[in-house]
C-alpha cells in the first residue's frame, strides 16, 4: 500500500487543480488546497481550504505556520515567493514553470535598451550550474520583466534544492490547452468555423512546429512526480505532449473534432496580422520543440494529442456562448471578418501575377546518373 501523504496543493481551481487534487485524492492522501477562493471548486471529496494570496510572501506565510506537509505542487501563484514560505514547511516542492528559452520567445525581442541613451544589448543570462546537474541543461533566457522573474524563480529553486531546503521538482510547461485554460486559442479556430468561415489564414503555411501540453497531461506529469519523489526530485522536466503539431495540423484537428473543413490560405507572418492571436505571432515565430526526454523516467501515459483536441473542442461546443466569450478578451481576436477577405483577395491577386511571371523551366529530376545499358570496356 502506498504512504499517504499531507499534500498541499497551491492552486487547484485552474485548468490543471481539480485533476491534480481528484487524483491525490484517489491516491488516498490528505489534500489541502490553498488558493484566493474566488472561484471555488468541488472536488471527488472534501479538501482542507486554506485561504490566502499565493501572489504575496506573508498571507502564505501566516497561513502555513505551524504546518508541516509531505509534498506541495506550487502551480498557481508567483512561485519564488510559495517556494520561499515554504521552506521549513515540506520536504518536497513540485513547482510549475515556464519554458524561456533562448529564441523561444522572437530572437529581437531579446535586445532592450541598457539606458536613456537607447545603446542596445542582449540580455545576459544568469544561471546556477554548480552542483548536482538539473537536466536539461540549456540556460533560461531573461527576457523581459518576466522573462528574468522566471529565471530567478528557476535559480533559487534549484539553490533551494541543492542547499537542503527541500527536495525541488520543476516543471517547465509550454503553451497549456484543454478546458477551462485561460487564453485559449482553440477558441479563435473554434469560433470561425461556428461563424461558416470556409478559408482561414495560416501564417507561413501553417507550418511552423510547436510542442504545446494538454492540462491533463500536464495533471498526470505533476502525480506522477509526486508518486515517486525518488525519481523526480532534483530534476528539471520539459513537459509537453508526445507529438507536437505543426500550426496547419492543430487547426486540421479542431476542423475534424467538429466535421467541418476549411481551405487554409498561406500569408507570410508579418503580414498575417489577424491570425496572430491564434498562431502567437509576433511573440513565437519558427519551432518551437522542447526535449522531453526525461520525462520517461516518470509513470505515467499521456492522453494521445487527437482525443486532447476533440476534448477541449467538445467542452466549448457545449456552451460556445458562455465558454468561448470569457476567453475572447485574452485573446484580443477582433474576429474581423472583412479584414481577413481582403487580405485573402490581395493574395489570391499576387499568386495570380506571380504564376504568370516567366520562369526558366526546371527539372525536377535528381543528380544521379541511369544509363540505358551497361558500359563495355572499349567505350573507355
Amino acid at each position: 500500500m502506498a504512504q499517504v501523504k499531507k499534500i498541499l496543493v497551491v492552486g487547484g481551481s485552474g485548468p490543471t487543480g481539480p485533476i491534480i487534487v481528484n487524483g491525490l485524492l484517489a491516491r488516498g492522501h490528505k489534500v489541502a488546497v490553498m488558493n484566493t477562493g474566488r472561484h471555488p471548486v468541488e472536488f471527488d471529496q472534501p479538501v482542507e481550504q486554506i485561504t490566502a494570496d499565493p501572489n504575496f510572501l506573508e498571507p502564505v506565510q501566516e497561513a502555513v505556520a505551524g504546518r508541516y506537509f509531505d509534498t506541495v505542487v506550487a502551480s498557481y501563484g508567483r512561485l519564488r515567493l510559495v517556494a520561499e514560505a515554504m521552506t521549513g514547511h515540506t520536504e518536497h516542492l513540485i513547482g510549475v514553470s515556464s519554458t524561456f528559452y533562448p529564441n523561444w520567445i522572437d530572437p529581437p525581442a531579446t535586445v532592450r535598451p541598457t539606458s536613456e541613451s537607447g545603446v542596445e544589448r542582449d540580455w545576459a543570462v544568469t544561471y546556477l550550474d554548480e552542483g548536482r546537474a538539473m537536466p536539461p541543461n540549456v540556460p533560461l533566457d531573461p527576457v523581459g520583466k518576466f522573462g528574468a522573474r522566471v529565471v530567478e524563480t528557476d535559480a533559487a529553486l534549484q539553490w533551494a534544492d541543492r542547499h537542503g531546503d527541500f527536495d525541488a521538482t520543476i516543471l517547465r510547461y509550454p503553451r497549456v490547452y484543454g478546458p477551462r485554460q485561460p487564453g485559449a486559442t482553440e477558441w479563435s479556430i473554434i469560433r470561425r468555423l461556428l461563424d461558416g468561415r470556409t478559408k482561414i489564414i495560416v501564417p507561413e503555411g501553417g507550418f511552423f512546429l510547436n510542442s504545446s501540453l494538454y492540462a491533463e497531461n500536464a495533471a498526470r506529469i505533476v502525480l506522477a512526480a509526486v508518486d515517486d519523489r525518488e525519481t523526480s526530485a532534483g530534476k528539471i522536466y520539459n513537459c509537453a505532449d508526445a507529438e507536437p503539431l505543426t500550426h496547419r495540423k492543430w487547426i486540421r484537428l479542431i476542423c475534424e473534432a467538429m466535421g467541418k473543413t476549411v481551405e487554409f490560405v498561406s500569408v507570410p507572418a508579418e503580414l498575417s496580422r489577424p491570425a496572430w492571436p491564434y498562431s502567437r505571432w509576433p511573440l513565437t515565430v519558427g519551432h518551437h520543440i522542447l526535449d522531453t526526454s526525461n520525462l520517461g523516467e516518470l509513470d505515467y501515459t499521456p492522453v494521445p494529442v487527437s482525443t486532447a483536441v476533440q476534448r477541449t473542442v467538445d467542452w466549448y461546443i457545449e456552451d460556445p456562448e458562455g465558454r468561448g466569450t470569457v476567453v475572447e478578451p485574452q485573446l484580443r481576436d477582433s474576429f474581423r471578418y472583412d479584414l481577413e477577405d481582403l487580405i485573402i483577395e490581395e493574395i489570391d491577386r499576387a499568386r495570380v501575377r506571380i504564376e504568370a511571371l516567366k520562369f526558366p523551366d526546371f527539372d525536377m529530376s535528381h543528380y544521379y546518373a541511369h544509363p540505358k545499358k551497361e558500359k563495355s570496356k572499349k567505350d573507355d
